[in-house]
Order: C-alpha cells, then sequence, then structure tokens
C-alpha cells in the first residue's frame, strides 16, 4: 500500500485533505472536553449536599456526646440524636451519588461529541484514503513488473473521454500488442494516481 503519491500537485492534496481531517478530528476533541468540563460545573449542589451532610452528621454526633452527660435522660436523648445524625448520612451518599451521576454524562457528551464528529471521517475520508493506498500500491508494483498490466488496468478503470485522447480504439491498439499505446496507456494510468511513470 502507498499512501502517497509521487507528483507534487496530488502529494499536496493529499496531505492538505490529511491536515483537514486531523484538524476536524482535533476540533472536536477539544469541544468535547469543554462539553465534559461544561457538564461537570454542575457538580457544585453535589458537593454542597456532601458538605452539608457532613456536617449535620458532626452537628448531632457532637450533640449526643454532650446530651450523653445529662443526667436520667441523656442516654436515650444521645441515642435519638445519634439517629438524626443518619440525615447527614443520607445527605452525604445522595451527593456523592449525584456526583456519580454527573460524571457518567459529561463523560457520555464528550464520547457523544467525537462519535459524531468521526462520522464523516469514517465514512468520507478513511474509505477514500484506504482505496488510494490498495490502488496505488498496486500501481507501483505493476510499474515494477512493466506497462501491459498498467495498461489493462488504464482500460478497466479510466473514463472513456480520456481513453478516446489515445485513439478511438485504445483496447484493440493493447490487445495488438501497440508498445506505443500500451506505454500511453501505462502512464495514463500512473498520473491518474498521481505516480510517476518510472
Amino acid at each position: 500500500m502507498r499512501f502517497y503519491a509521487e507528483r507534487p500537485i496530488r502529494l499536496a492534496g493529499q496531505l492538505l485533505f490529511d491536515l483537514i481531517a486531523l484538524t476536524w478530528i482535533a476540533g472536536f476533541a477539544w469541544l468535547a472536553e469543554l462539553a465534559r468540563s461544561a457538564v461537570l460545573e454542575l457538580r457544585a449542589p453535589g458537593h454542597r449536599m456532601i458538605e452539608a451532610g457532613g456536617g449535620l452528621r458532626t452537628t448531632f454526633t457532637d450533640a449526643a456526646h454532650s446530651a450523653s452527660g445529662v443526667p436520667f435522660v441523656g442516654d436515650d436523648l444521645a441515642g435519638a440524636l445519634v439517629r438524626g445524625g443518619s440525615a447527614g448520612d443520607v445527605l452525604v451518599d445522595a451527593g456523592a451519588r449525584l456526583l456519580e451521576v454527573i460524571g457518567l454524562a459529561a463523560t457520555g457528551v464528550a464520547v457523544v461529541i467525537v462519535a459524531v464528529s468521526l462520522i464523516p471521517v469514517l465514512a468520507v475520508w478513511s474509505p477514500r484514503r484506504f482505496r488510494y493506498a490498495h490502488a496505488a500500491g498496486e500501481a507501483v508494483a505493476m510499474r515494477a513488473q512493466g506497462p501491459d498490466l498498467l495498461a489493462l488496468r488504464a482500460l478497466t478503470e479510466l473514463p472513456h473521454q480520456q481513453l478516446a485522447r489515445i485513439g478511438t480504439e485504445p483496447a484493440s491498439a493493447w490487445r495488438s500488442g501497440e508498445p506505443e499505446v500500451i506505454s500511453q496507456l501505462a502512464g495514463m494510468r500512473l498520473a491518474s494516481l498521481g505516480l510517476r511513470v518510472s
């Protein structure tokens, strides 16, 4: 496989389109990171819930500790305050779950943006580049073996209008083994791929 042409104009075009494709992917990766960061900004309420729950739990725990010293009802009062501190645990747990959900949502948004950006690259750019690489690799191998196979490939793949420049019956000339026509056809096939004749 050969990914790039040998002729400067075709090579410059290929490099330009490759650069555009890479810039496209990099731009959408940057956009995905921006979107992810924006979604992660929504974590502030979750952090506040965790802080509030932790503060509530600490307050109730301290109060329970203090209440345990009250005569007669201290143990009952302390037990009630400890149970009240479990509300803080609920808040901490809810805040942690909210942070987890927002983190998953942020990652999901970033993945969707990157996946959508890859659709045109995978549907248009990538198949064209690999088709070219395959065809150019075959043409370079045929060039090393001589012009006959390249001429045949030109007859089967080049447009009729292009073949008509050689003459009215290029296929007959190829079958007859006319060296000049075979050489012209081979050169046309190589030129269509941006490759040099030799």
